[in-house]
């Protein structure tokens, strides 16, 4: 059954009647979402409420919610993907992936043989597109999109089972990640220079192998986050 989700940030969702401004409900309006069919409000900090539309209130509508579930499709822990930052509209399209894929935050990285300029002016614009995808997948909670951060300073910073995208690699054995979650670090077109990968493992980073094949950046970024959720059971 086809199910309309819906966008409403910073209200508290429960059980009755709720009622969806026009911006929030512009998509089942689009749509043509009727009386009597599902709909899902979000507020993409965890809480889905499940209901059906009750009725239009000129370009608002009614939903009557039936029930609340929360944390509905994260992981069960922290999924960190640090990924080297792209000067096209391949980082929207990684950050679109990313998150469906269950990333719950994500985070340009600035290394040596990164592209162009001004990543953080497009901060913004990701959390859109991130935003958009926890609607389209069905998952509960957006993914923060951090600021641009060096490369030595993102793997300073990282916690839990730490792996990097590392074509010369061998397979890690299946884990199981406690609180901290994973991190995942995905290079630039061309990869990481040798001395930085060097450093990236003197900070607790394990080689992740994608396989024989060159893949693009983003395409690497998929691939390791589902590779990764493999290997610690969480896509089960």
């Amino acid at each position: 059954m086809s199910v309309t989700r819906l966008v409403m940030q910073g209200v508290a969702l429960a059980p009755g009647m709720i009622r969806v401004p026009a911006e929030a409900a512009h998509h089942a309006r689009v749509t043509r979402v009727v009386p009597g069919d599902a709909v899902e409000v979000l507020d993409l900090a965890g809480a889905v409420a499940i209901g059906t539309l009750a009725r239009w209130e000129g370009k608002a509508c009614v939903v009557e919610v039936a029930r609340v579930e929360r944390e509905r499709g994260e992981p069960p822990a922290p999924l960190v993907l640090g990924l080297a930052a792209l000067h096209t509209q391949a980082f929207d399209w990684a950050v679109e992936k990313a998150t469906e894929l269950g990333a719950t935050a994500i985070v340009p990285v600035l290394a040596e043989r990164v592209q162009g300029g001004q990543h953080g002016a497009r901060v913004e614009r990701w959390q859109r597109i991130a935003d958009a995808a926890v609607a389209q997948c069905g998952r509960s909670r957006s993914p923060r999109i951090g600021e641009p951060a060096a490369l030595a300073g993102f793997a300073a910073a990282a916690s839990g089972v730490r792996l990097v995208a590392d074509p010369g690699a061998g397979m890690p054995k299946a884990f199981a990640p406690g609180a901290g979650g994973m991190t995942l670090l995905v290079g630039p077109e061309g990869g990481f220079a040798d001395e930085e990968l060097a450093a990236v493992r003197a900070a607790g980073f394990v080689g992740l192998p994608l396989g024989p094949r060159t893949l693009r950046a983003e395409t690497a970024a998929v691939a390791a986050l589902t590779l990764a959720q493999s290997l610690a059971g969480w896509l089960r």
